[in-house]
């Protein structure tokens, strides 16, 4: 059986937020788009839309855009859902010049699997941008090695059922196949994710003409420093 598209899956999908209950990255978005004082926020790769759904009930103007339709589905029930913008699709789908705060959130830059495909969506994102307008985005820390905990012995527990996880590394690239099951239904899923060194991510932003306002190295907003499991960015355009 060929390996299915997790974000593709109903069932799946629909257990998400469920699964990743808990995340700290929320909270901090929300403050950074308050301490902005973002009117209009463009979140790329929106997923489930929790976090978009919880900016709108903040009172901000939000669009979201997902490439896979199965998120888009669960993003519309979201409490808030009706008041956000949807548009299925990948960031080239933002209207220019229209947010104040651009949001790749859950990890979503290392989606970019190559330096091209990076610059590519931090251009985008840029041309999204108002005047004075940011982009905020995070990406685990290389050094941490955050896929060595991926790895399970057995299966592990889920909202809904279980899943075993198997990791494989090609260079910056991680690749991972998730056995998911829910009662009688299994599910095989496979995921590539880019873990880019930080000269990598400057190059993409400064080919997009952004340039860095701040970093931290995790939700708590302490300074990075090698062992820091996160690089989170604040940037603008030049």
């Amino acid at each position: 059986m060929t390996p299915g598209n997790y974000y593709a899956t109903p069932e799946l999908a629909a257990a998400y937020d469920a699964d990743s209950e808990g995340r700290r990255d929320l909270d901090f978005y929300l403050d950074l788009a308050a301490g902005l004082g973002a009117a209009r926020i463009a979140d790329i790769g929106a997923g489930t839309g929790l976090l978009c759904s919880l900016l709108a009930g903040e009172g901000h103007e939000v669009v979201g855009v997902e490439p896979e339709r199965t998120m888009l589905s669960v993003a519309e029930r979201q409490e808030h859902g009706a008041s956000v913008s949807w548009l299925h699709g990948t960031a080239e789908k933002l209207p220019a010049d229209w947010a104040d705060l651009v949001l790749m959130t859950g990890h979503v830059a290392q989606y970019f699997l190559d330096d091209g495909a990076w610059a590519a969506g931090a251009a985008q994102a840029a041309r999204a941008l108002r005047p004075g307008g940011r982009l905020a985005f995070e990406v685990r820390n290389p050094a941490a090695e955050a896929w060595r905990n991926w790895q399970t012995a057995g299966s592990r527990r889920t909202a809904r059922g279980t899943v075993r996880t198997e990791v494989h590394r090609d260079g910056d690239l991680i690749i991972h196949v998730d056995c998911w099951a829910q009662g009688a239904r299994t599910w095989t899923t496979t995921e590539t994710l880019r873990f880019p060194s930080r000269k990598d991510i400057l190059r993409g932003l400064d080919s997009a003409g952004l340039t860095v306002d701040r970093t931290w190295g995790d939700w708590d907003r302490s300074p990075v420093n090698p062992k820091s499991p996160e690089w989170i960015f604040l940037t603008h355009p030049v």
